[in-house]
């Protein structure tokens, strides 16, 4: 899919540029995951990755795909990105972002 809006190409841009960014959306391209599993398979320190798990979510880059409650009561989210691959270029001073949208689980 072509990404048309200007704020959505800055956001996969801004996703991009930045390395935790990148790696939590690598990391959760094929399969849903937590943050402590994302930030021990990444080696991104765990404040680190929450916080730019929350700044993807505002960008609707990543989203939260389930919401699990364990038995003793503990709550925690399973993430998932928002697209399997991106295509960036720039020709003529016109830049294209192209996205593979993963669809959401129901």
């Amino acid at each position: 899919m072509m990404v048309e809006e200007q704020d959505r190409k800055d956001a996969v841009l801004l996703a991009m540029s930045d390395p935790y960014m990148r790696k939590i959306l690598a990391s959760t391209m094929l399969y849903d995951k937590s943050i402590e599993e994302i930030s021990k398979e990444k080696s991104i320190p765990l404040s680190s990755c929450y916080r730019r798990a929350r700044e993807l979510i505002g960008l609707r880059l990543l989203r939260i795909e389930r919401t699990i409650i364990t038995e003793t009561g503990k709550k925690y989210e399973t993430y998932r990105s928002a697209f399997s691959d991106a295509k960036i270029s720039m020709t003529s001073g016109q830049l294209a972002v192209e996205v593979t949208v993963i669809p959401k689980v129901q």
